[in-house]
């Protein structure tokens, strides 16, 4: 589903670099998933989905490394199936697919269902041999090749004869056809007409042999059978193309289960890789302690304490309060990136994880766009995104904060009174007071746990808290701490009245 996700709400969820670790192996499983077309956008495709990744995730770290090592063997035949097999190399990209697919299904039929094509196999079989490589092959073919092996013998016999007799007069035995002799020898090999000059560079000569009356025959030779040859395997390609068109629709299904298989092995590594779970379908979005794997390894890394995101919330507007850098970004990115799992068809990494299924999510962005600042490309994507028609999650992070700041808490209190009782998801992190007021779902994060600490890392507690109306004043503390002049911080308090 093209129009699922856009560019800006994958940069800010950084779905692509939480997958990388576990990229499928196939050409089909890599573009399903780079262009977000195995999408699931029903309840009927969620659960047949999880019934199949079920028996997957029970499966043997073994029987998944076979099985992997099968799918990196498995060439992409979409050029092939769209525009004919035309080359040899086609019918040598197809024999490997079947043949690697035949393996496939010989030991993941009872999970995948898998299409049969073994009339495919023995039409491949009868037509290019039995095995993997492709050696095309007839009665007609089989006696023409055997011909010319005898006859190229022949030419070599000939060819020795020559070279004894070279070696008899001058003593030396050339290596092959065309060789280099000093001007001495060459005069006596070209008066005996036993070779020609090809190049004469004064003190060495650079000769060919001539071809005795028998082996200009069998070169001739030769090229009569090469021509028969090459006659006999064009009409052998034209027929076996027109035998695989009738497989064509069964190869679809066959392309369409490796696609499949590929990606719910790479499910399968995520799954256990950052201990997920399976997510459900419900009305409201709950998550229970739902992992950001970026941040999280960041945490990791570092020696820093990570805290997961928990929440839940139904259709309307979501705020996320707090000061700067308390992590409200961090959770939006949390919810943001579970969501796209979800709907990929992965695990969730979270303790448990229940969402609707949505027909849009997008990130509100104000990125770089030339000719605009970054409160016209805020309001544009805020405008496109509201426009899409169904179900969606809207993810808006300080939405009003690219323009003065009256203005800009007025349009955001605006945003949440226009969206309150909409059938979308709509999660805005902000500070503005009276946004959080409005609002009637509101977490907090990012409050003071040790403000003796120097690295601003540990000195916040960032778990989500439901229900606190009240944004909690730090920025001066901070600044102070981070090493602003206090007098400068002093004439801030009298600004604010806290004097």
């Amino acid at each position: 589903m093209y129009d699922f996700v856009d560019g800006p709400t994958r940069s800010f969820t950084m779905i692509d670099e939480i997958l990388g670790p576990f990229l499928p192996k196939t050409a089909y499983g890599k573009r399903a998933l780079d262009n977000f077309s195995c999408i699931m956008n029903c309840e009927e495709q969620f659960s047949s989905h999880w019934n199949r990744l079920r028996k997957v995730l029970k499966l043997s770290n073994e029987l998944v490394l076979s099985l992997e090592k099968i799918l990196e063997r498995i060439p992409d035949l979409s050029h092939q199936l769209e525009n004919g097999f035309l080359e040899i190399s086609d019918f040598a990209k197809l024999k490997r697919f079947v043949f690697n697919f035949l393996s496939l299904r010989r030991i993941a039929d009872q999970i995948w269902d898998l299409p049969e094509i073994d009339g495919l196999w023995k039409v491949l079989s009868h037509y290019f041999g039995d095995g993997e490589t492709l050696q095309l092959q007839s009665e007609k073919l089989v006696a023409l090749r055997k011909a010319h092996l005898e006859t190229s013998k022949k030419l070599k016999t000939e060819f020795n004869r020559l070279c004894d007799e070279i070696q008899t007069l001058v003593g030396l035995r050339p290596r092959g056809e065309e060789f280099t002799v000093s001007a001495q020898v060459g005069e006596q090999l070209v008066k005996s007409r036993l070779a020609q000059i090809v190049k004469d560079y004064g003190e060495r000569w650079h000769l060919r042999l001539v071809d005795t009356e028998r082996a200009t025959s069998l070169k001739k030779d030769l090229e009569r059978l090469e021509e028969e040859m090459e006659l006999e395997a064009s009409k052998l390609l034209r027929e076996v193309s027109r035998k695989i068109a009738d497989f064509a629709d069964v190869l679809i299904l066959c392309e369409r289960a490796v696609e499949t298989v590929d990606l719910d092995l790479s499910r399968y590594r995520m799954y256990f890789e950052y201990g997920c779970c399976e997510p459900t379908l419900s009305q409201n979005l709950r998550m229970v302690k739902g992992r950001f794997v970026p941040t999280l390894n960041y945490c990791r890394k570092n020696g820093y304490e990570y805290y997961p995101v928990s929440l839940e919330t139904g259709p309307g507007v979501t705020v996320l309060c707090g000061p700067n850098m308390g992590g409200k970004t961090t959770a939006l990115r949390t919810i943001g990136s579970s969501v796209l799992l979800f709907q990929l068809g992965y695990p969730v990494p979270a303790e448990e994880f229940s969402s609707p299924v949505f027909r849009f999510v997008r990130f509100v962005s104000r990125g770089e766009e030339l000719g605009f600042s970054s409160f016209a490309k805020e309001v544009r994507s805020l405008v496109q995104a509201l426009q899409l028609e169904g179900r969606k999650l809207l993810l808006l992070d300080e939405f009003g904060t690219s323009t003065n700041p009256v203005e800009g808490e007025a349009l955001a209190l605006a945003i949440v009174e226009h969206l309150l009782g909409s059938s979308d998801y709509v999660f805005l992190t902000t500070h503005y007071p009276r946004v959080v007021l409005q609002a009637k779902n509101v977490y907090s994060c990012g409050r003071i746990k040790n403000f003796e600490e120097e690295d601003p890392h540990k000195m916040f507690d960032y778990s989500l808290i439901p229900n606190v109306k009240q944004v909690e004043r730090i920025g001066l503390k901070l600044a102070q701490k981070l090493g602003l002049p206090s007098e400068i911080v002093e004439r801030a308090r009298k600004h604010c009245g806290l004097e």
